[in-house]
């Protein structure tokens, strides 16, 4: 004679698929409610920053896209768009600037 599973106590593959389906509509609700939460506060941040006229309104030089930016003393200013990844400052220095440079910081046509 066979052991049915029910006496041996372990749950059969249908009901961990139903377990598992249960926790991921928990989480995905969970999910959403944080989302919801976040997008709340940061409507109330934002109101709240322009309100008081510390909102800074900019547009990317490289895409245009329109950035908000908190106008804070202790809160770092962003340095690359969050859209296209270009430098906000258009005088800022990039990576590829320093090709041909050496440890001194001179390029090989100045040290002739």
């Amino acid at each position: 004679m066979t052991r049915s599973r029910r006496s041996s106590g372990k749950a059969t593959a249908k009901q961990n698929q139903q377990e598992i389906a249960q926790l991921q509509g928990i989480i995905n609700e969970l999910v959403n409610a944080i989302t919801n939460d976040m997008g709340r506060l940061n409507g109330i941040i934002y109101a709240l920053l322009k309100e008081d006229g510390r909102l800074k309104e900019t547009n990317c030089p490289k895409c245009s896209q329109v950035l908000f930016e908190p106008d804070l003393k202790l809160l770092p200013r962003s340095e690359f768009c969050p859209a296209c990844n270009a430098p906000l400052d258009e005088n800022q220095m990039k990576m590829g600037d320093f090709v041909g440079w050496d440890a001194t910081g001179k390029t090989e046509s100045e040290e002739e």
